[in-house]
């Protein structure tokens, strides 16, 4: 992970280093560490530190929420491999632009232990 990355910070603007950035009470927005504190001190000395933490928390995903199926391809001009949603719809390579996708089905689990298991392949 690079923590050079800057990010605007959705309260002030400013541009600030991915690792001084915490999510705002919504839990929706980055804010700096100045906009943090600032919004702490604002909700009263009476919180404790546990309090603070506990609205801080990034939001859990419902468990309703399904992951979308995710489709391989592979660029056959420039060899690029890269993955989209099956809802996605390709049309050309994000890397070199050109329109000769397929899906890759040479990778994953399934594939090599069908291959590993198939007769052919018996020294016996």
């Amino acid at each position: 992970m690079d923590d050079n990355l800057l990010i605007v910070c959705r309260s002030c603007g400013r541009k600030v280093l991915m690792h001084n950035m915490r999510t705002d009470s919504s839990g929706e927005n980055m804010i700096c560490v100045d906009c943090y504190k600032r919004n702490s001190s604002l909700k009263g000395a009476t919180a404790s530190v546990s309090e603070i933490a506990a609205e801080h928390k990034p939001p859990v995903k419902k468990t309703s929420e399904k992951t979308e199926k995710m489709v391989r391809y592979i660029c056959t001009s420039c060899h690029y491999k890269f993955s989209r949603k099956s809802t996605q719809e390709v049309s050309k390579c994000p890397y070199c632009g050109k329109t000769n996708i397929v899906v890759d089905k040479s990778l994953g689990a399934d594939k090599l232990l069908n291959e590993a298991m198939d007769k052919r392949f018996e020294t016996w």
